[in-house]
Order: C-alpha cells, then structure tokens, then sequence
C-alpha cells in the first residue's frame, strides 16, 4: 500500500486594513471566498484578519499543489490588491486532530 500523502499547510500574510465594518467585510468575504471553494487540491482554508495584516492559513492535499497555487500571477495579483507582496510559508501537516468531528488523522506511512 502507497504511503499517504501528508497535506500542506501554507500561512499566507499581507498588509491589510482591518477597519472594515461587518457588512463590508461579510461581502469582501463573499467574493474571495467564492474563488476558493473550488480550487483543485485545496481542502479548506480559514480567512485572517487582524493587527493590520490579512492573509489565510490553507490545508493542501499536497506540497506539490500549494506550490503551483501560488505561481507569479496570483503574487501579482496579491501584491497589487494589498501593495506589498505576500508572505507564504509552507508546512508540512503528519497529523491533524479534528475537534469539531472528534478525529485524529496520521498521514505517515505505517513503518
């Protein structure tokens, strides 16, 4: 049997103007995040805001697709929409323990 994949965790971080009402926030949301649902290989991605930063910490299938996701276009477009280019870090996630559906999930091979 192939060894599981281990997801990719990428934290994405940019200059942000955090003083947004909730109803500008809540249809900023709505555009951006309609662009997210249906990326190949993304699995989820939680939206940031806060301490004048903005940004996203996304949950990839694997450190191949994060990476292709983030090609010369979309830090172009990222850097135009914020002024300054993003900061992304990639991780690697063996194992993640889902509280919400009480699971914990290894990604390692069985040694």
């Amino acid at each position: 049997m192939p060894a599981p994949t281990i997801p990719t965790v990428a934290i994405v971080t940019f200059p942000a103007t955090t003083n947004l009402d909730n109803k500008a926030l809540r249809e900023l949301l709505e555009t951006a995040g309609a662009d997210y649902v249906d990326v190949p290989g993304l699995r989820r991605k939680y939206f940031l805001s806060g301490d004048g930063l903005g940004g996203g910490v996304y949950e990839w299938d694997s450190r191949a697709t994060a990476e292709a996701f983030y090609d010369a276009d979309w830090y172009a477009h990222m850097t135009e929409r914020s002024g300054a280019r993003p900061d992304v870090r990639f991780f690697e996630s063996p194992a993640i323990a889902d509280g919400i559906k009480h699971e914990l999930h290894i990604y390692l091979p069985d040694d």
